[in-house]
């Protein structure tokens, strides 16, 4: 079984302790894991943002209850 690894880049970064101590305080995410995650959360907000930008700029061939019938 192959694995493949996942590509990192090693960074420094200044950030204000004000935005860090209060994410760092409950203990359950490391430094690397909390600034791993607001990344995520940011990705996805723009990419949800985009897709809102697209509003009535799609139009879908399947009504609203074809979806559904396709997810069951």
């Amino acid at each position: 079984m192959k694995r493949t690894a996942i590509e990192t880049r090693k960074i420094t970064i200044n950030l204000p302790v004000s935005l860090i101590d209060p994410l760092l305080q409950d203990g359950k995410l490391s430094l690397t894991e909390t600034i791993k995650t607001a990344l995520k959360e940011y990705s996805q907000r723009r990419a949800c943002e985009e897709l809102l930008n697209m509003r009535g700029k799609v139009k879908f061939l399947l009504s609203s209850q074809e979806l559904k019938e396709l997810r069951d």
